[in-house]
């Protein structure tokens, strides 16, 4: 089999055609995780002679002087910052007038995936977050859980200075609008009216938290890219597409995107960007994880009833998907399945995780799953899958940006589940076990590298299954 990398020419048949779709596919997932909650700036540029003229804040370099920070967190605490995005309806009317339609985005479509076939998404709106790639603790972050609390008073741009609100503007940028010099009479979804920015006058952002001890949890399902592509068909782009900095997702402080839902639980939204302190904690008990600048939590099991912290999860050129089916789980549990179209497959992901800390498959013996059909037919003519065999997919691992890059490096080997022998069978699911070593990739990507593998169907009809207990065994 011939390796296939940067350099070397794109691997023929099956693999080059539906690999090319994953990618196109994942290329597409991170445009709308983009225009989910970092479009907004393109759209609040087309009014921001608008915004500046209706503000009324001061000119912080005027009339600012030295602010107080808040106090430190408290041990195992983390300061940070946080804006939101996929608000409701009601609150795109008040400020895509100003800011352009969609300004604040959608919560489904994230980098993650995460999104089932009918649109919806599979966590409640109020416990999900994006994460700025600029975070120390970026890589592996999908399905990653993290405690936020809000922090009374001053904004920090950093460490030592604070955020400033000069002409309707956070610290001058046209594409961060300082919401309430476009409307400040918003309530929230309880009715509760802006409480105020008591430092308005000294152009700074003080923040009255609803209750400063409240406590949320959320799962990372999408990223804050920093360097954000723009076609020219995003509003208020220039012919050709643009790239732009998103400022709050470069630096200065680690940074979260909350759902609208998730931040309003902390604050009142008219304010739009507060200061946190959080945690990483894990997703079943809410146990606190070692805190940044430690390498954040990437688990060795992908899934088993949910997508485990540090993995995407993203079907392609498939035609039913759903992340967690409750029943469809090996003994009755939760099972992720998915319907794939001749050349489809399901991918997952761990994002940058190439990088010292992570790396999910050094010293790795395998990968092990739990598999069964659900095809009505156990006619081979009619299902790539028929019941009563292991699901003939062809199984791959690669390296894919894992270091933070673009590249794409393949192992020399696939393996066909069918031509693997299952450790044990219970009713219709076969548990598979196939050794890292049979892929063959030494000589072509070090494990240290391998952050990605795909189920893929490369047969003439589709392919119906569902997984459970996915892991990497080591």
């Amino acid at each position: 089999m011939q390796q296939c990398n940067k350099q070397a020419p794109p691997r023929m048949g099956a693999t080059a055609a539906a690999l090319s779709s994953a990618l196109a596919i994942a290329a597409v997932m991170a445009v709308f995780a983009a225009g989910a909650h970092a479009q907004g700036a393109a759209r609040a540029s087309a009014a921001a002679g608008a915004v500046a003229n209706g503000a009324n804040s001061a000119d912080a370099t005027s009339n600012g002087g030295a602010a107080e920070l808040p106090p430190p967190p408290a041990p195992g605490w983390v300061r940070g910052r946080t804006t939101y995005y996929g608000g409701p309806d009601y609150l795109s009317a008040a400020y895509d007038p100003a800011r352009g339609n969609g300004s604040f985005g959608i919560l489904t479509y994230g980098s993650c995936g995460y999104t089932n076939s009918d649109g919806t998404l599979p966590f409640p709106a109020d416990a999900v977050a994006a994460a700025a790639d600029a975070d120390t603790d970026y890589p592996g972050s999908c399905g990653r859980c993290y405690q936020v609390k809000c922090v009374n008073g001053i904004v920090a741009a950093n460490s030592t200075s604070p955020v400033r609100i000069i002409n309707g503007f956070y610290d001058g940028d046209r594409f961060r609008p300082y919401l309430p010099a476009i409307n400040r009479n918003i309530t929230d979804t309880r009715g509760r009216p802006w409480p105020g920015n008591p430092a308005e006058s000294r152009g700074l952002q003080d923040v009255r938290c609803w209750d400063p001890n409240q406590v949320v949890t959320v799962r990372i399902i999408d990223s804050c890219p920093c360097r954000q592509v723009l076609a020219e068909t995003a509003p208020g782009v220039q012919k050709g597409g643009e790239i732009r900095r998103q400022e709050w997702c470069c630096g200065g402080q680690n940074h979260f995107d909350l759902s609208f839902f998730a931040f309003e639980q902390l604050a009142h939204p008219v304010y739009g960007v507060m200061s946190v302190d959080y945690r990483p904690v894990a997703c079943d008990t809410n146990q606190p994880l070692p805190p940044p600048p430690a390498p954040g939590f990437v688990s060795s099991v992908v899934y088993d009833e949910v997508i485990r912290p540090g993995w995407s999860w993203f079907p392609y050129s498939a035609g039913y998907f759903r992340l967690q089916q409750q029943g469809a789980g090996l003994d009755g549990s939760t099972g992720t399945c998915v319907q794939l179209s001749p050349g489809g497959g399901l991918s997952f992901r761990c994002r940058q995780c190439g990088r010292p800390g992570y790396q999910p498959f050094a010293g790795a013996s395998g990968i092990g799953f739990w598999i069964r059909s659900t095809s009505n037919s156990s006619d081979p003519l009619e299902s790539s899958t028929p019941q009563g065999v292991v699901p003939p997919l062809k199984l791959f691992v690669m390296a894919d940006g894992s270091t933070g890059g673009d590249e794409h490096k393949y192992c020399f080997n696939e393996v066909y589940l069918n031509t693997t022998k299952p450790v044990e069978t219970r009713g219709p699911w076969y548990h598979i076990i196939v050794p890292l070593a049979d892929f063959k990739c030494e000589g072509a990507v070090p494990s240290t590298e391998l952050n990605r593998f795909d189920l893929q169907n490369t047969n003439d009809r589709n392919a119906n299954i569902c997984l459970d207990e996915i892991r990497i065994d080591k």
